[in-house]
């Protein structure tokens, strides 16, 4: 008896949870979960600590040379008149000694590497934002669109029952009959089309967020639009693929400074001991010092036009770099007209249209329920109604996507 108890709690408690709405997602969470949990992210963050690590191994010598073997040791030794003839035995040691001014500017070329892939990882975070936003946009918007279908639904299925009750009497035509039912079995097949939409939108708001338990998106959202300065200064600033392309710019400044500190001399040291065969001979060394010259005139070529093919691609990038940013400089412009006519036109249809229409619809619904109006008016005044509240629908849709597109830009 008691473990039939702790059962049915168990049950009932299972069907409790099952019943609790699921919880809504906030708007503005999306941006810290994406920052904190995509794998992405995370990536781009390990590449940047990866070329730290070899702009360090940059700075590191390479290592001595230690060796040893024979030093003129002759073929026979019947024809030797003295000792020193016998020849020696060898040790030596060298070292390469870099000039620190390559291995500076090295260093400072293979740093700035992890300064751009933290760009980079700037630049994905924000195409990531604004992919989530988009889904959650379009969620909501096929939820609202589904929500105003339902509502047709009820009108339809009330119209199309009190119809059947009117025909036996000969109050109603079987073709607006048989109209209204096959717009009922349309717009149920709308409602579902709009909650699959919903389905894959949140299932792809799933996997962007690494969202494993139940949500329910904010059917109020709506993005504020924000105008933001466009002139070509504050949009250098703000837009990250034309700070991505200066960047670029420095990093080949860096590169072309590298190449031209391989002027610089390196040195190499070496040290010699010899131990005689003839113990009548002394032990000796030898010390020697090398220098490398790149300037001579067969080496000096390679790094001129090295560093002039290296200043042809800072012109490419100085033009790549203007071009895009007068193209988002005309897109944000466009887009802010096209948000300035999209709210105009959504406000004529909230304002307007749609109550006129609504208002339209409630006279014609009154007049048929009074038998003064027949049925293919009054599903004409439905239609026109609900489709003008879809439309509104996908009005706002395209306004809040254009909204959003317009932060992308501007990377807020």
């Amino acid at each position: 008896m008691r473990y039939r108890l702790l059962v049915i709690f168990l049950i009932v408690t299972l069907q409790r949870l099952n019943a609790q709405p699921a919880p809504v997602l906030p708007p503005d969470s999306m941006l810290p979960r994406i920052t904190r949990s995509h794998l992405l992210l995370q990536a781009y963050a390990m590449s940047a600590q990866a070329y730290r690590w070899r702009a360090h191994s940059a700075l590191a010598w390479a290592p001595p040379v230690v060796g040893a073997g024979t030093f003129m040791i002759p073929w026979s030794a019947r024809r030797v008149y003295n000792d020193i003839a016998l020849g020696s035995r060898i040790v030596q040691a060298e070292q390469a000694i870099p000039h620190p001014a390559k291995l500076r500017s090295r260093y400072q070329y293979l740093a700035f590497e992890a300064n751009m892939a933290l760009t980079a990882q700037t630049i994905a975070l924000n195409r990531l934002h604004y992919s989530a936003r988009q889904q959650y946009i379009r969620h909501v918007a096929a939820l609202q669109k589904a929500a105003a279908l339902r509502r047709q639904e009820q009108v339809l299925s009330f119209i199309h029952q009190v119809a059947l009750a009117r025909l036996p009497y000969r109050q109603a035509q079987v073709a607006a009959v048989s109209t209204a039912a096959a717009r009922l079995t349309a717009v149920s097949d709308d409602i579902r089309t709009q909650e699959s939409l919903a389905a894959g939108t949140r299932a792809r708001l799933s996997s962007l967020l690494y969202l494993t338990g139940p949500f329910t998106t904010d059917s109020s959202y709506t993005p504020a639009f924000t105008p933001g300065n466009t002139d070509t200064v504050s949009l250098a600033q703000a837009n990250k693929q034309v700070y991505q392309l200066e960047e670029a710019i420095r990093w080949r400044y860096l590169e072309q400074k590298a190449v031209r500190q391989e002027h610089r001399p390196d040195f190499n040291i070496g040290f010699y001991q010899f131990f005689p065969v003839s113990p009548l001979v002394p032990n000796n060394f030898n010390i020697m010092v090398g220098i490398r010259i790149p300037l001579a005139p067969w080496a000096a070529g390679y790094y001129r036009r090295k560093t002039q093919a290296i200043g042809t691609d800072i012109a490419a990038l100085a033009q790549q770099r203007s071009a895009l940013l007068q193209q988002t400089q005309v897109r944000l412009t466009v887009l802010e007209q096209d948000i300035r006519i999209q709210q105009q036109r959504i406000y004529g249809i909230t304002e307007k249209i749609l109550p006129a229409l609504q208002h339209a619809l409630e006279a014609d619904m009154a007049r048929y329920q009074e038998n003064r109006l027949d049925l293919a008016t009054v599903l004409r005044s439905l239609e026109a109604a609900c489709a003008m509240e879809v439309q509104l629908c996908d009005y706002r849709q395209q306004l809040y996507e254009m909204i959003i597109a317009y932060d992308q830009l501007l990377y807020r």
